[in-house]
């Protein structure tokens, strides 16, 4: 299981990838700015598998919604950022407010653990995303996530002054903010147990980054050293950044450069028109 923390001056963002992502390139060289072996031993570094009779009562005493998560949004709850569904009602990832010291809390306390679990006459596994106290609170609702009910999330849902939100319309205020505490599933087509079980667990300091033209960043160093390039070649670098697959233009792209010398860069692309993630190399005299 993929969970991420970007933790700085202007930044707290945590996000859990549910389902396995593709890797390529770009993972990669994001994976060699992993800080967590500098807090904590590789052996702290896992996800439990545990096989438990005991979760079902706790779950049992937790309203289940009548509709499902999707159809409830903004309408019996608020989330605190995005969350990515797919066509089905399936969430495949969770944006969430993470801090640097909560994540390495969670982390090396081996908080996400996955139960093999008896419900409702029907196995789950259930992935936690807290400590237990919290996610077992019988206060907590359990949606499903389609009219199947093979699939089910906890949530703990929190008034938002307590969140410290503050809303200018009185219909916001009156709405919740759900806080995902677990995962219940019986698809292992959409998340199989050997991702669930596997950490991968990313922490970096967001160091912040600049702006060098639409669609196109780098941290303050990289900018430094793209701004001592004269305005002509830096506009003939730009227009050799295309999509080497659907051929698309710089406008279409999140790209961000890293200068390997006074004459060549490297760009990491993604394709907002065909979804492609590459690197490529320009190089120039």
């Amino acid at each position: 299981m993929k969970i991420t923390c970007y933790y700085g001056d202007h930044s707290d963002m945590g996000y859990i990838s549910l389902k396995p992502v593709s890797e390529n390139q770009f993972d990669e060289y994001e994976w060699s700015k992993n800080e967590i072996s500098q807090h904590m031993q590789p052996d702290q570094i896992t996800i439990p598998y545990v096989i438990d009779e005991v979760v079902s009562p706790f779950l049992d005493r937790m309203t289940i919604a009548a509709h499902t998560f999707e159809e409830d949004y903004e309408e019996g709850y608020d989330t605190q950022f995005g969350n990515d569904i797919d066509e089905h009602g399936y969430i495949t990832g969770i944006e969430l407010t993470l801090y640097h010291d909560r994540f390495i809390d969670l982390v090396k306390n081996q908080v996400f653990k996955v139960f093999k679990i008896e419900w409702r006459n029907r196995e789950y596994h259930l992935v936690t995303f807290d400590y237990a106290n919290e996610v077992f609170k019988k206060e907590n609702v359990i949606y499903k996530l389609t009219d199947g009910e093979d699939a089910f999330v906890i949530v703990q849902l929190v008034e938002p002054e307590q969140l410290g939100y503050q809303y200018t319309d009185e219909n916001d205020q009156k709405r919740p903010v759900a806080l995902f505490k677990g995962l219940i599933s019986a698809r292992d087509d959409i998340y199989p147990l050997e991702y669930l079980l596997k950490p991968q667990f990313f922490i970096r300091k967001d160091e912040g980054y600049f702006w060098v033209e639409q669609g196109v960043r780098c941290d303050a160093v990289e900018k430094e050293l793209w701004d001592f390039i004269s305005l002509e070649k830096r506009a003939n670098i730009l227009e050799t950044i295309i999509c080497e697959k659907c051929l698309a233009a710089l406008d279409s792209l999140d790209c961000t450069i890293e200068m390997k010398s006074t004459n060549s860069l490297i760009s990491r692309i993604y394709c907002n028109q065909c979804e492609h993630r590459f690197v490529k190399v320009v190089e120039w005299d």
